[in-house]
């Protein structure tokens, strides 16, 4: 087959790299690849008409973007293609809400998270898009050469800890500025979100609903549903500031890697700011760390790109709690896994993990060899196919329902 990969902008360059993992696994499946850049080619219209015209497409693949996409004729990226368009998020996508509104409905959408499939399906109803899957992220980068015993790790690995990811200020919440009601709703939600380990924002916000006696079903709802999102982005935000501060306080010698920091950083002296760095150098300081510190983007029952990543990198990884990280790894062998609720006590764990490279070494050995076996792009390609193919599927099921237009002839 051919398939056609489109890349957009992306901070890190994480989703760029992303596409080229991916393409390069579909290369590997003896399927022939096409690699779009959105950022260097300035009219997309053309290039996409340009890459169409080039021969019979079978499916066009995006990682957060162009699912709103269209040309002067109207016509969406499938369209435009002849060919299913899978769209992943690697994000909550009720966050991208405008684009999420208006994309094409012949979409197949794959997210991270499976309760991100629930809130599509909750505040745009059953039909908003073709086909609707979860699709882990993957590691990115190839598995070290693990050391031989844990004097070469530690040897090897001078930084004790890194935390590769942005810093978020925190202020007042985006719906601050909103009417009693709205404020009223979404505050209660946020506490809600915030005293339970893990609850997916929508949940939180038709929580207080129903508390209220009201309806979440109701349409009066709808909009104040779809902007959830504003809890699952804060919740994020809070979060990220309390794993912080907890290393922080507690003196964990961690490296922050990542844009945002500023002057905050010096509040802490055992904090340090390492620049801000693509994914791929990430990737390679990872090979330099003995512990991966990793917060899972609010995604309670999903993935991180990061933690798997920092497998490959042979480094041990300490995350807070997901469904999904319990389903695919055994806690304490594999990884560490640190509960909101108790963050004090997974922090002195993971300072105490950071200061025994045996503990390290036989972590990052244990969960290297699962990631490499089942959570790189080549394990994922298998699940965009099947998108696509879920998309055709039901294309053809629609044209045999429709109604026969042919006169009948009797004899």
């Amino acid at each position: 087959m051919r398939a056609v990969f489109i890349k957009g902008g992306s901070q890190y360059d994480a989703t760029r790299l992303f596409i080229d993992e991916m393409a390069a696994a579909f290369r590997r499946r003896g399927h022939e690849t096409t690699v779009i850049d959105g950022v260097v080619d300035a009219d997309l219209r053309d290039v996409f008409a340009a890459a169409a015209a080039q021969g019979q497409t079978d499916l066009v693949y995006t990682i957060s973007l162009f699912g709103d996409f269209r040309d002067e004729r109207g016509r969406s990226v499938a369209q435009i293609f002849n060919a299913p368009h899978v769209l992943q998020y690697v994000d909550y996508p009720l966050t991208h809400l405008n684009t999420l509104t208006d994309t094409a409905p012949e979409t197949a959408l794959l997210t991270v998270d499976p309760t991100h499939i629930d809130a599509v399906r909750s505040t745009f109803g059953e039909d908003h898009v073709a086909h609707l899957a979860f699709c882990p992220h993957a590691g990115v980068g190839e598995p070290v050469e693990l050391d031989a015993d844990p004097d070469a790790f530690a040897a090897r690995r001078p930084l004790p800890i890194l935390f590769p990811a942005s810093f978020y200020k925190l202020g007042a919440p985006t719906w601050a500025a909103e009417g009693p009601d709205i404020t009223r709703i979404f505050d209660s939600a946020l506490e809600i979100a915030l005293g339970a380990e893990f609850i997916p924002a929508l949940d939180a916000v038709d929580q207080v609903l129903r508390g209220m006696g009201q309806d979440p079903a109701d349409p009066r709802y709808e909009m104040l549903r779809r902007y959830s999102f504003m809890v699952h982005e804060h919740v994020r935000k809070v979060r990220r500031m309390q794993l912080l501060e907890a290393a922080g306080k507690a003196g964990l010698p961690v490296f922050c890697a990542g844009f945002g920091y500023d002057a905050w950083i010096e509040k802490y002296p055992s904090l340090r700011l390492a620049p801000a760095m693509s994914l791929t150098d990430v990737a390679e300081f990872m090979g330099r760390s003995r512990v991966v510190l990793n917060a899972n983007a609010n995604f309670g029952f999903g993935s991180h790109e990061r933690p798997l990543t920092a497998m490959l990198a042979g480094a041990a990884v300490a995350s807070d709690h997901s469904a999904w990280w319990a389903e695919q790894f055994v806690e304490d062998e594999d990884l560490l896994l640190y509960r909101w609720r108790d963050l004090d006590a997974g922090v002195a764990r993971i300072a105490a993990l950071a200061e025994d490279p045996e503990a390290a070494w036989r972590m990052g050995r244990n969960a290297q060899a699962k990631a490499a076996a089942g959570h790189r792009f080549d394990n994922r390609v298998d699940t965009v196919i099947n998108a696509a193919a879920a998309i055709q599927a039901r294309q053809l099921c629609d044209r045999l329902m429709r109604p026969s237009h042919m006169t009948a002839v009797s004899h």
